[in-house]
This record gives C-alpha cells, structure tokens and sequence, in this order.
C-alpha cells in the first residue's frame, strides 16, 4: 500500500515544478523592455521659386531737418519768446538780443550814406560844368577827365555806404532770432542776461527738429540690403510699417526711400531709412521703433526655414523624409539666410520633406512619427540657437 502513495507524490512534484517553471518564463517575458515609439517631430516640404519675405529690424525716429538755432549778431541775450520743448512755426521769434548797439550803427550807416550823396551830387554838378566848358574848348582835356574820375569815385561812395546801411540794418534784424524751420524745440542753450558771441560755442541758443515728415533710420544685413537696393533702383515702391515699442504706442506706413551704398566697418550692416507723414506727431525723434519691410522677394531656388539646418562634422544638414517615414541626413548647401530661412543651392529638390522641430531627437535609418503643427506656432518662426548633432 506504499507505493501506490509514494506515486502520487511524484505526480504532485512533477506538477508544481512545471507550473514554477511556467511562472519563471512569464515574469522572464513581461521583464523585457518593450522598444520605445518613434519621436515626433514637425516637417515641412522644402519650397521652390521665390520666396516672399517679410524683413523685421529695429530702429530710432529720426527728425527730417535738424537744426541749430545760433545767433548771428553777438550782444546781450534780453529774452526768450517761446516755451521749451514747444511747438514752432518757420519765421516765429524765439530769442531776442540787446538791439540798441545795432540801431546806433544803422543810423549812423545811414548819414554816412547821406555824406556820400552829397559829394556825389556836388561831383555831377562839377562834371556837367566842365562838359558845358570843354564843348567851348574853354577847359582842357585833363580837366574833364578829372572831373568825371570824382563823379564816379562818388557814385560808388554812395554805393558803399548804401552796402553799410544794408548790412547795419541785416544785423539789427539779426537781433530777432526766429526759428529757420518749423518743427519740435528743445531746451534753451542760453538763459537771458547771457552773452553771446557769433561765430563761438556761445552762439547757440537752442536746436529744433522737424518731425512731419520723419524718418525711421535702421541698419540691414548686406544681403537683404542689395535686395532693398535693387527693388528701389527698379523703381518699385517698397512698403514699410513702423510701430512704437510700447504696447500702447501708434502704427503707421511708411516708404523705403534710401539705402546706402557702404558696409559699416564695424557692425557689417547697411544704412537704410524709410519716411512717414507725421501731422498728429505720434512719434517723436529718438524713439525706438520696430519697422517691417514689406513686398520684398527672394528669387528662385529652394528654401527651408533656418531651424531645420543643422552642422555635423561633415558640414551642413537637414533631415530628410522617405515614403515610409524614415529619416536620412542629407548634406546642404546655404546661399544666403534671409529672414529665417534658408535659401539652398543644392542638397534638395522641391517637395521633399524636411524636420524642422524634433530634430534632436532624429537618428539616421530610424522611423519618425510626424506631429500636427501647432497652428499657434508660425511656420517661420525664429530659430533657436543653432543646434549640432553628430551624424553617428
């Protein structure tokens, strides 16, 4: 009767050593890592033709006419007419200097000038008795001779002095400094009861700014400056819009009007300046403005944006996608970077597409899944900072 027993028992260990056995394989199994999802990322097709651009730059407003407001005539500074930081039109009186010297020098100008009138009238009256004489052949020839010589040396005695007078009476009017432009005036350079010397530092009374029209001066890129250059000598106009930098601050369109035709030294960039009727005076010289140049195109090749090129050891690349989604590095060639992005003169064909975000996560010969774009996101973006991933 044992070993019908002893038989079971064996069943039972055979039994529970396959179903430990069992277990052990499963938890082996479920231990496995499970192979990770393929990364998203954003892609865009690579553009072929011209490419619209839409160039941002900062700037200052700049007055249309600057001026200083010197005096011509030195004397004493007696008044001040106009209130700091005001307002002026052309002509209006904004200073006034001591003009009695200068009343003293046009009178005394202008009995010189009486003077002269005289002996110019006493040398007519002597030339005219002389011609009666030598018509009679009473007088000798030197003698008319003579006497015309003094008439013309005093008509143009009287012209002299008719000359002082003129210029007495221009420095008595000098007195009145009155503004030579319309426009914005700043603070004054000289109180009253100050000297003030002409042709010295202490001519200056005060400066003015003309503000309508103003201008909107800003430094470009000497690539997209030839671009500015070009579409102005073809005699296109080229739309600009200016905006203040506070929030609350005005807009306004403008005009490209002039690009200049030198590279700074040191910051590499071309001047450019844009004009704005101003009437209602919303921006004021000095202020900072953020100006976008409109209308202006690329033309031909192909083009992505910036952030999709990256730098290996081999140079410049973008990541490329086949039918099946799987991404391949593909070397590039940059013609030129205008307003992020970048125009190639080789390394792609039209319509193919390329990463632009996610590009870290990239490897080479591995599947992708490509993500919506955010529609909050604009395409052309600014770029982050360049980015280099080995190829390995």
């Amino acid at each position: 009767m044992l070993y019908p027993r002893s038989r079971t028992s064996c069943h039972r260990l055979a039994l529970f050593v396959l179903a430990g056995a069992m277990l052990t394989g499963c938890e082996r199994r479920s231990a496995e890592p499970m192979a990770p999802p393929p990364p998203e990322v954003t892609v865009v097709q690579a553009q072929a033709g011209p490419v619209p651009l839409e160039l941002m730059y900062s700037g200052r407003a700049v007055g249309s006419r600057e001026v200083e407001v010197r005096a011509r005539v030195s004397g004493i500074l007696l008044e001040r007419s106009y209130e700091e930081g005001s307002a002026v039109r052309q002509g209006e009186v904004l200073f006034r200097i001591d003009p009695e010297p200068f009343r003293v020098s046009v009178a005394q100008a202008r009995a010189e000038l009486e003077v002269e009138r005289a002996r110019l009238a006493e040398a007519r009256r002597d030339r005219d008795r002389v011609r009666t004489l030598i018509d009679r052949q009473l007088v000798s020839q030197r003698q008319w001779d003579e006497a015309v010589s003094r008439y013309e040396v005093a008509s143009a005695s009287v012209a002299a002095a008719d000359a002082r007078l003129r210029a007495a009476e221009l420095d008595l009017s000098y007195t009145e400094v009155r503004a030579p432009i319309s426009g914005l005036t700043s603070r004054e350079a000289r109180s009253e009861g100050s000297l003030v010397t002409a042709g010295e530092d202490s001519s200056l009374l005060t400066r003015i700014v003309q503000s309508d029209p103003i201008y909107a001066e800003f430094a470009v890129p000497e690539s997209e400056a030839a671009l500015l250059r070009a579409r102005l000598a073809a005699g296109g106009e080229v739309p600009v819009h200016l905006a203040g930098e506070g929030a609350a601050e005005g807009a306004g369109d403008a005009r490209l009007t002039f690009v200049d035709n030198a590279v700074g030294m040191g910051s590499g960039t071309v001047r450019a300046r844009a004009v704005m009727a101003n009437p209602d005076g919303r921006f004021v010289p000095g202020q900072f403005l953020r100006i976008r140049v409109e209308g202006i195109t690329l033309p031909g090749g192909v083009s992505v944006p910036e952030r999709a090129v990256m730098s290996g050891p081999q140079g410049r690349f973008v990541w490329v996608l086949d039918g099946q989604d799987v991404a391949a590095m593909r070397p590039v060639q940059i013609a030129a970077v205008v307003s992020d992005r970048a125009v190639l003169s080789g390394g792609l064909e039209p319509g193919e597409r390329v990463v632009v975000e996610g590009v870290l996560k990239v490897r080479p010969g591995a599947p992708v899944a490509i993500a919506p774009a955010d529609p909050a996101v604009p395409r052309d973006a600014p770029a982050p900072a360049e980015a280099t991933q080995d190829a390995g």
